[in-house]
C-alpha cells in the first residue's frame, strides 16, 4: 500500500481552549497537552513505576493527546530494553531476505524483498496496536507480519491515528492516499474497520458527556 523507495482513570474534561503544557521522557518532548493531562501522565507513571506500557494495559480512559504520549513513551522504552535504544531493522521476512526496509516508528518496519513484502511490528511494540488489528496479522519469529496487498493498511491506519506516523513528503496527494487505506481496510479487513469506528464513536461520546459530568460535581 505504502509507495516504497498495542485499573479505570477518572474522566477529564474534553473541552479545549488550547494546550497549556506538554508531556516529556528522557528529556524528549512526547507532545503537547493541557496541564490536566500532563498531570494524569505524571501522577499514573509514578504509579506503575514509570512503565508507559503498563499504564496503557491497567487504565481505561485517556484523552486522545494523552494516549498517543503514552504510546510515544513505550515505544521508546521498548527500543531501549531491546538493545539499548535502537531496534535493529530485520535481515529477514516471511517473504524472503530483505532487500529495503523503512522505519515507520521505533520496531515497526516496512520491508521489501525481491518479490514481496509487508510491514513487520517486533513484539516487544506491539501493545500499541489494537486487539483487531493484532488479529489481522500473523507471527514470524519475534514479529507481528502483514501482507503488504491486504493488511499492511491496518498497521499504517493504526500509526497515522495514534500520531506515531505520518505520511512521508515524497507523497503528494495525502487526502487520496489516506481514502485508499480506508477503502482497501474496508475492503480486505472489515472486522478491524468496524472496531475501529466503533471505538472512535465510543470516544467521542466520552468526550461529549465528559464536560456535563464535571459540570455535575
Amino acid at each position: 500500500m505504502l509507495v516504497r523507495s498495542g485499573k479505570e482513570a477518572k474522566p477529564m474534561p474534553r473541552k479545549r481552549t488550547g494546550y497549556d503544557a506538554a508531556c516529556y521522557y528522557d528529556g524528549k518532548l512526547l507532545g503537547r497537552c493541557t496541564k490536566a493531562d500532563s498531570d494524569a501522565y505524571t501522577l499514573l507513571m509514578n504509579a506503575c513505576g514509570g512503565d508507559a506500557a503498563r499504564v496503557l494495559r491497567e487504565y481505561a480512559y485517556f484523552s486522545p493527546e494523552l494516549k498517543a504520549i503514552l504510546e510515544k513513551a513505550a515505544l521508546m522504552q521498548a527500543d531501549r530494553n531491546r538493545t539499548g535504544g535502537m531496534f535493529h531493522a530485520p535481515q529477514s521476512s516471511p517473504w524472503g531476505e530483505v532487500q529495503s526496509c523503512e522505519v515507520l516508528c521505533p520496531g515497526v518496519f516496512l520491508v521489501s524483498t525481491a518479490s514481496h513484502g509487508g510491514t513487520m511490528v517486533a513484539n516487544e511494540v506491539a501493545a500499541v496496536l489494537s486487539p483487531a488489528a493484532k488479529k489481522c496479522g500473523f507471527k514470524d519469529k519475534g514479529y507481528i507480519c502483514y501482507e503488504e496487498d491486504a493488511q499492511e493498511s491496518v498497521v499504517l491506519r493504526e500509526l497515522l491515528d495514534k500520531k506515531l506516523w505520518k505520511i512521508p513528503d515524497r507523497i503528494k496527494d495525502k487526502e487520496r492516499f489516506e481514502e485508499n487505506l480506508n477503502q482497501s481496510i474496508r475492503q480486505y479487513n472489515p472486522e478491524y474497520w468496524r472496531a475501529r469506528q466503533s471505538g472512535r464513536e465510543a470516544a467521542e461520546a466520552a468526550r461529549s458527556t465528559a464536560p456535563a459530568k464535571e459540570a455535575a460535581r
